[in-house]
């Protein structure tokens, strides 16, 4: 997709299949993070896309991931109808990591009737950190990147990403062009993003109805913008109460990404 501010790059297999996943990958990284699936899931229509700020994709101003959702939402949009099959509508399913996982969370939220299933995995989540309190975080770690990481080769670098994610040496050339793509700016903006994120509210039959009662005398401009999340959900004719939800950690997750999957397991 590409306008005149926004460029999402994406790579799409197996166009002709009735089913679609779309893969979101972690903060910092880019498609190729998916390499290993590729093969496996070739009876699909899977759609590898960059994030945007990451890779080959390009958003015209900070990183959101409101923005970077309601782009993707316009991107399944158009690849549900399978022209090939009387415009019938694709099943789609998420799978997103880290990042990846926060924006997933976000379109099921939002867009339950445009999606069918969703994984998500290592999704951290803050305890609703005041703004100080993360700009403080992403002033440190800029500090420590200039006082530190900067003085260090770039070897240095991305052997330690290679750590942070778990992947091998025979990743090494991905992991740095990753990091050559990511500016200082599209860095600090993309962790305050994650930072900031908080467990959408998913809506359902139960919710709505209870959020009608408290919300009946919201103004007319908020009424709209409710009415244009229905029309959105109308138009790819499902019914997903946000029940299809399947969230994983590893045995080698932070602590807090583990104790965050176990404490909401009632929620999802």
């Amino acid at each position: 997709m590409n306008d005149s501010k926004n460029i999402l790059y994406f790579e799409e297999e197996g166009i002709s299949n009735n089913e679609i996943i779309v893969f979101i990958h972690p903060n910092l990284l880019s498609n190729w993070i998916w390499i290993n699936q590729r093969d496996y899931f070739k009876d699909f229509h899977c759609i590898y896309l960059d994030l945007p700020n990451h890779g080959n994709s390009y958003l015209g101003n900070e990183f959101s991931i409101e923005t970077s959702s309601e782009i993707i939402k316009e991107l399944i949009q158009e690849k549900t109808h399978d022209s090939r099959n009387n415009n019938k509508i694709k099943k789609v399913n998420l799978v997103g990591v880290s990042l990846g996982g926060q924006i997933a969370l976000y379109l099921l939220s939002k867009y339950p009737g445009l999606i069918d299933n969703v994984i998500v995995s290592g999704v951290n989540l803050y305890e609703d950190p005041e703004e100080d309190d993360f700009n403080n975080i992403v002033s440190m770690m800029n500090i420590f990147r200039m006082d530190i990481l900067d003085k260090k080769p770039d070897k240095f670098l991305i052997k330690a990403l290679l750590a942070e994610y778990g992947l091998e040496k025979k990743y090494y050339e991905f992991i740095k062009e990753s990091n050559e793509k990511i500016s200082i700016e599209s860095f600090n903006s993309i962790t305050k993003e994650s930072l900031k994120f908080k467990i959408p509210k998913i809506e359902n039959n139960k919710t709505k109805n209870k959020d009608n009662r408290k919300n009946k005398h919201k103004t007319n401009k908020n009424n709209n913008i409710n009415n244009n999340i229905k029309n959105d959900n109308a138009k790819n004719k499902r019914d997903n109460n946000g029940e299809n939800l399947l969230v994983l950690f590893g045995t080698k997750e932070y602590p807090k990404v583990k104790k965050i999957c176990k404490f909401n397991k009632g929620y999802f």
